[in-house]
């Protein structure tokens, strides 16, 4: 897929500016590994196994590490609530508001064995973060997070794509799941 069907399929006209997203009582523990299973995460350097939240879907990887799904199986009906969860914590600075970034993501519908879009197959993606050039849960939710690092986002409709949905791929009022690793912030 193109870099520029992918920052369409992110970008929001409506941007929320309140950045501010606190990860305090997050897990902010290294929870990533190249050979996680399905449902946990391997803690790198303690060999200890982190479950993932309630909310979370399973996240597949391939030998890479590379995201190529999300296992929905498990995952309860999501909540109104902007979800965070820190799959592995980098050692980058902290992503700042109005700062351009380079990740990779994958974002999926939930309940959907299949992705509306990615760029881990690809091109990562780049755009301003915190400034309203991308959905609100985005904005919100990745200001702060250390460059580096490995995010898995629950975003509910109205801090997505709202009541209109971004047809044909995302329908209305549909509830997102992204997993995404951050690269730079700049």
């Amino acid at each position: 897929m193109s870099l520029a069907l992918t920052f369409a399929a992110c970008s929001s006209e409506d941007g929320d500016d309140d950045t501010a997203k606190d990860l305090a009582g997050q897990s902010s523990e290294d929870t990533g590994s190249s050979d996680p299973s399905p449902t946990e995460q391997q803690s790198e350097g303690t060999g200890e196994s982190e479950p993932l939240p309630e909310w979370a879907p399973k996240i597949v990887t391939d030998d890479s590490d590379g995201v190529t799904g999300l296992d929905f199986a498990d995952t309860p009906k999501p909540g109104d609530e902007l979800e965070v969860f820190l799959v592995k914590e980098g050692d980058g600075p902290e992503v700042q508001k109005g700062q351009t970034i380079t990740a990779n993501y994958f974002g999926s519908v939930y309940g959907s064995d299949q992705p509306f879009d990615e760029s881990y197959s690809s091109t990562p993606f780049q755009a301003p973060i915190g400034v309203g050039s991308l959905i609100p849960g985005w904005d919100q939710a990745l200001v702060g997070v250390p460059v580096g690092s490995r995010v898995l986002l629950s975003i509910p409709p109205e801090l997505g794509y709202g009541k209109e949905g971004s047809p044909p791929v995302i329908p209305p009022n549909a509830h997102l799941f992204f997993v995404l690793d951050i690269i730079e912030a700049a």
